[in-house]
């Protein structure tokens, strides 16, 4: 494991761990957490050479307390946060808080009483009968968190982009079929073309989201829906992968598409050309230094206003 993806994983312990608890503004503290470990695992160099904590405010996604907590890492290999929050929830494993329908109260009895640290380990006990002998487990409670916990170890892995493309493409070509959707396309690394994809975030152009999520959960593709909104939908695929939809304003497709097809590190550069230029870059827009907006219809657009050449998604890769 690099020293990024550790980190990156202490980061989401952090914000697994937010989660149960009764700390004041959790919520905003845990996709900040969530925020960063994704960005720190997708960075080309090891986090500790971009500087100090001044310097590494310049990623996105990255605020003093957190650029702070990182410094902390590569300096010490611990991150006091995350250790106080362990000794509040009596050393639980955060890898446990992530199984749906296993709440911290029965995560903790079984670690204590089965010795089970890690969502394998779980899964094989679960299969074996062993959940159901604990006080208030049930043989059906077993089942569901055994359903939960193999959802969770499906989360946690990078597919083969040639594992999933068939069904991805299914799923587009689908969702372009729902009444109210007038553009669809998949962004990430899915559109970038790496050899390995953790999820799909698919954008969509509707005005009407709130009928098209409710009109997409319906899809024969769509299994086990973790979050039903007008602004974003998320659920998995039979292959077990993740998928977000978003849904757009047509007249920000070309910057939000831009923004979430990424990578960061190409993003980052496009923004410091922004800048430059006393302009601001984000997913809503290309803005000039009073706000007003300059470009945000079409991908291309935005390149040109800012006399970049254009890349194609595979070429993002890299700044």
């Amino acid at each position: 494991m690099t020293r990024n993806a550790e980190l990156a994983a202490l980061f989401r312990d952090i914000g697994t761990l937010l989660g149960a608890s009764t700390e004041e503004n959790a919520t905003f503290k845990i996709r900040a957490y969530q925020r960063a470990a994704k960005v720190i695992e997708e960075l080309p160099k090891d986090i500790a050479d971009y500087g100090d904590a001044k310097a590494l405010q310049e990623l996105p996604g990255i605020g003093q307390a957190i650029a702070e907590k990182i410094v902390e890492f590569c300096t010490t290999g611990t991150i006091e946060t995350l250790e106080k929050l362990r000794r509040a929830q009596g050393q639980i494993s955060p890898e446990l808080l992530q199984v749906e329908n296993l709440g911290p109260k029965r995560a903790l009895e079984i670690q204590k009483e089965l010795g089970i640290t890690t969502i394998p380990a779980l899964i094989e006990a679960a299969k074996a009968g062993k959940l159901r002998s604990l006080p208030r487990m049930s043989e059906l409670m077993e089942r569901k968190i055994l359903e939960s916990a193999v959802h969770a170890t499906e989360r946690n892995r990078r597919f083969p982009r040639s594992e999933v493309t068939e069904d991805v493409e299914a799923l587009l070509r689908s969702i372009r079929a729902v009444k109210g959707v007038d553009r669809a396309e998949a962004a990430g690394s899915y559109r970038r073309r790496k050899e390995t994809v953790g999820d799909i975030d698919i954008l969509t152009v509707t005005e009407s989201p709130a009928d098209v999520s409710q009109a997409i959960t319906q899809l024969p593709f769509v299994r086990n829906v973790v979050a039903h909104g007008d602004k974003k939908l998320s659920f998995d695929l039979q292959t077990g992968i993740r998928v977000d939809v978003r849904f757009v304003h047509l007249d920000q497709w070309g910057s939000a598409l831009l923004y979430f097809t990424g990578s960061k590190e190409h993003n980052i550069a496009m923004r410091q050309e922004a800048i430059r230029k006393g302009w601001k870059l984000s997913e809503y827009g290309l803005f000039d230094g009073k706000g007003t907006v300059l470009t945000s219809k079409e991908e291309k657009d935005i390149y040109e206003a800012l006399g970049l050449p254009w890349k194609e998604p595979r070429e993002r890769n890299e700044p």
